[in-house]
């Protein structure tokens, strides 16, 4: 049901947005009436489990998974606009650069959508597929949501933070346990999210939850610390804050938002550039005039905007987790 929902949606933004001529759109045509043309699900990396072994009494149990598929700008590299929620079962898809071109770095990408939902291509595979033409190895985490008018749903969403934030520290687990695999350097993994997966990043980053971490996220001798965290528009408030005061280490932090925006505003993102410098510690951070909230790549939003992702890639190079070589 999923692949015929991307198949029809897909192939018609294609011929909107590609702007084929009239015989290369008769050809398309044609190729509609295959099955399995322009599956997207077969375009992208093979989705895991996060957890294959399962999660015993998993609190987080929706009757059904629900997706919505929206339209795609043109810019958009999956061409693909996918939503989850009522999330039960986290998943993550894992984007290789090509051979030869990895550079060592890696980060889990975690989408946003308020936690009730999961953008997962608009910023999660959008971005991974543009990081990996920078040598940088991506997991785009589908972490499970919390749907509160869900039938059924018998956790607070206090006692759901405990379970997303594992979610997260297990996506950073998978990273570092398979990094000679993926050709990954162990002290270059990083997290980094949009919006509610800002939230998450910084959340995991504060390790915010590690005394109420659930008894089945086990991880043994394999350090879940990220060595970088890039928040992008991201959900910030005053705890968040408040405990980042009385640390005096974090790992090197990127932050950007739009200065239109109303849903995660800038001043937060200020504020924690503020007590970042004033520890001395390793922070950047870049307020476009341009940008109301999830704007994703930024283009087509303004010229200084769409030019974000850049500036993360230069700050990855000045922070020594790329080299100038690369």
């Amino acid at each position: 049901m999923i692949s015929e929902i991307n198949i029809t949606f897909i192939s018609v933004n294609q011929i909107k947005f590609l702007k084929m001529n009239h015989l290369f759109r008769m050809l398309i045509s044609a190729l509609l009436l295959l099955p399995g043309i322009f599956n997207l699900s077969a375009q992208l990396p093979e989705e895991e489990l996060l957890w294959p072994d399962g999660i015993p009494g998993n609190p987080l149990e929706y009757k059904e998974e629900k997706l919505t598929v929206n339209e795609f700008r043109e810019s958009s590299l999956s061409q693909s606009n996918r939503v989850f929620s009522c999330v039960s079962v986290p998943t993550y898809i894992i984007h290789k650069p090509a051979k030869g071109t990895a550079n060592g770095v890696a980060m889990v990408i975690c989408p946003g959508g308020g936690f009730r939902d999961v953008w997962i291509d608009r910023e999660g595979n959008d971005m991974a597929l543009w990081l990996a033409g920078h040598g940088i190895t991506s997991l785009v985490l589908k972490y499970r949501t919390f749907n509160s008018d869900a039938e059924g749903l018998k956790i607070s969403r206090d006692e759901y933070n405990n379970h997303v934030y594992a979610d997260a520290r297990k996506a950073i687990y998978v990273l570092r346990s398979r990094a000679k695999e993926l050709g990954i350097d162990e002290n270059k993994i990083g997290i980094g999210g949009f919006s509610a997966g800002g939230s998450l990043s910084i959340i995991t980053a504060l390790s915010l939850f590690e005394k109420s971490l659930p008894a089945y996220a086990k991880f043994g001798q394999i350090n879940t610390n990220p060595d970088f965290v890039g928040l992008f528009y991201p959900g910030l408030n005053q705890g968040f804050l408040k405990v980042l005061k009385e640390k005096n280490t974090f790992p090197p932090v990127f932050i950007m938002n739009g200065g239109e925006d109303n849903v995660t505003p800038p001043e937060n993102c200020i504020q924690l550039y503020n007590i970042l410098k004033e520890k001395k510690l390793s922070v950047e951070l870049h307020i476009y005039s341009k940008g109301s909230h999830g704007f994703d790549s930024g283009i087509g939003r303004g010229y200084a905007v769409s030019t974000w992702r850049d500036s993360f890639i230069a700050w990855l190079k000045d922070g020594g987790f790329i080299k100038d070589e690369q």
